[in-house]
């Protein structure tokens, strides 16, 4: 069905191709899995494949690249659909069913039959219960992308190509797309590209691996995911399973948690004189352990730990809260309640994560955390003091944040600009009377400093300073806008969504920088659909549901086992590695806790 045959293609503002000399193949009905680092090349070959690239974007092409033997380009209006990266760009309709309506009608479907259809589909996605016509711009940024989902379905497609399409789906949601994914199987071919290898498990037939716009491997999907070298060799974190298998020393590279206990019994057999692995008990800290770099730091006494303690102090002890809502509402519009009665706080040196499914109010609250919304009821407190009658410029000198569209922060020409941009509005600060006067508070030496570092910290390049940020990978774009919310040093940091669409060297940036923030006192507040991610990184948690706080308290208390079917009830779910260790009998939220946890005792007597 597709083909490539020694394919490249390159952009023509580029020096370099975007794709290089890629051969691979897929049959009819088969699903093609496409891994690799940002930049690698992902996208690009998505739009090739959609005809995109480069009919829309120009550029050059050598090679062949065919679907059913024929030039994308020549293909028939529904023989290709595709699901963007960047979703809402390819919303046109004002109103949440038209953009489903739409694609049946071009179809020849006659409009009483194309609404009841949209309708099904509205609900496949889990949008059955969002208002038909409601503006589609009004959606959150999860339902926006399920709204792209559903109207691509409605084309009805041979060939659906899904890039990146789950990054902001609550985990309910990527779910459901797996699962839709799965039916699919076989009725049609599917291109479903990613930066987490997990979403691939069991969904790939074949994998093609990208990196630096070339081919790394193609094959079967099953062999290659379970190649943690392969992987990362090129930034990307190979499947939960596979790590935590290698790390406890298992003969095989498991893709399952089923696998993952198969492999434990067969190495546990074959090593009769002593047990594979054990749980740690009270000799653990004297116990000598394997852990990889990836998170260790989240189990060192030297910040907090993850059941909010800091060398034997709880969250509560940190000091006062550096933000702090007191029954907070807001509503959009009349009375359409979007955020109501919430309380939070968060303290220097805590790691706070919001989580919710797709529409509970998280971006709409962090809004209000940093003054971009004023509540309609309740107190929002940033150091003690109110936000009534303060401007969102004043209180930015304490709160930074990023949003969950990377898109609707940049402004500038260049990377370097922009993450200076914020430098440069606080360089001079008024004195004397009437603010007459004015005092530098940053010279150029600082602010070149200050710009390199937190570049170093979230991993940007200088390869990339001069480049526009718009035209940027999202992922990279994502780390752009971190990068600048950290340049003021403000004493607490809002990130909304900061993993989405990364890659695991990115990923692993960001942990260490939030784990920086917190050694130094700031305060991190975490909104995110990744539970991996959240347990690797917060303290706290708090889950909305519909506006509302469902449940709040420390991370092991939210992700403990009796908490997993209310979890899932909210669209929410356990860590994969909180999973796997309960599979295997023991306690552990992340692939780290999980090591410390189960101590590999390989030797072979004799």
């Amino acid at each position: 069905m597709i083909r490539a045959e020694e394919f490249t293609f390159q952009y023509p503002t580029q020096d370099t191709t975007a794709l290089d000399r890629l051969s691979f193949k897929v049959d009819e009905g088969e699903v093609l899995g496409v891994v690799g680092p940002v930049e690698a090349g992902k996208t690009t070959l998505a739009m090739a494949l959609a005809s995109f690239a480069p009919q829309n974007t120009g550029g050059s092409t050598d090679g062949t690249l065919t679907i059913a033997g024929r030039d994308p380009r020549e293909a028939t209006d529904n023989q290709v659909a595709m699901v963007f990266e960047d979703y809402s760009a390819q919303l046109t309709q004002v109103r949440v069913i038209d953009e489903v309506i739409a694609p049946l009608v071009n179809r020849g479907i006659p409009r009483r039959e194309a609404i009841k259809r949209a309708r099904e589909l509205l609900d496949d996605v889990r949008l059955d219960g969002i208002e038909e016509t409601k503006f589609s711009w009004e959606l959150s940024g999860g339902q926006q992308q399920r709204l792209a989902i559903a109207a691509a379905l409605a084309i009805d497609p041979d060939v659906m190509i899904f890039d990146t399409a789950t990054d902001m789906l609550d985990p309910a949601g990527q779910d459901e797309v797996a699962n839709l994914i799965a039916s699919l199987k076989g009725d049609k071919t599917l291109v479903v590209t990613d930066n987490d290898p997990d979403a691939l498990v069991g969904i790939a037939d074949k994998l093609l691996v990208l990196n630096d716009s070339e081919q790394a491997a193609f094959g079967p999907a099953d062999d290659l995911l379970r190649d943690a070298d392969l992987l990362e060799n090129i930034g990307v974190a190979p499947p939960v399973c596979v790590r935590i298998a290698r790390e406890v020393g298992l003969s095989k590279s498991p893709l399952t948690p089923g696998e993952f206990l198969d492999a434990l019994d067969t190495d546990t057999s074959s090593n009769q004189s002593e047990p594979v692995g054990h749980v740690r008990g009270a000799d653990a800290e004297e116990a000598d352990m394997t852990s990889s770099d990836f998170g260790k730091s989240l189990l060192s006494t030297d910040g907090i730990g993850h059941d909010g303690e800091v060398e034997g102090e709880t969250v509560s002890d940190l000091g006062d809260p550096l933000l702090r809502a007191e029954d907070v509402r807001y509503e959009y519009g009349s009375n359409a309640v979007a955020v109501e009665d919430v309380a939070f706080s968060v303290r220097g040196g805590e790691v706070h994560a919001i989580i919710g499914g797709n529409g509970a109010g998280k971006t709409t609250f962090s809004k209000l955390l940093v003054g971009l919304f004023k509540p309609d009821d309740g107190t929002m407190l940033v150091d003690g003091k109110s936000t009534d009658g303060r401007t969102a410029r004043d209180i930015a000198e304490s709160v930074g944040i990023t949003l969950q569209n990377p898109d609707e922060q940049l402004s500038e020409q260049t990377v370097e600009k922009e993450i200076r941009f914020p430098l440069e509005k606080r360089r001079y600060e008024r004195t004397g009377f009437l603010g007459l006067s004015k005092r530098e508070r940053y010279d150029e030496a600082f602010i070149e400093e200050r710009v390199a570092e937190v570049c170093d910290l979230v991993g940007l390049s200088e390869d990339i300073m001069q480049e526009d940020p718009m035209f940027l990978p999202r992922g990279v774009r994502r780390q752009v806008t971190v990068a600048t919310a950290l340049a003021p040093d403000p004493d607490v940091l809002v990130l909304d969504e900061p993993v989405a669409g990364v890659d695991g060297t990115a990923r692993r940036h960001m942990t260490r920088a939030i784990e920086r923030l917190r050694q130094q006192g700031k305060g991190v507040v975490v909104i995110d659909h990744d539970m991996d991610f959240v347990c690797e990184v917060a303290d706290t948690v708090t889950v909305l549901h519909e506006g509302q706080v469902a449940m709040q308290g420390p991370t092991h208390e939210v992700f403990g086992p009796d908490n997993w079917e209310w979890l899932s009830s909210h669209h929410m779910r356990p860590p994969r590695a909180a999973r796997l260790a309960r599979r295997v009998g023991i306690e552990a939220l992340t692939a780290d806790e999980f090591v410390a946890a189960f101590v590999p005792q390989l030797e072979v007597s004799g």
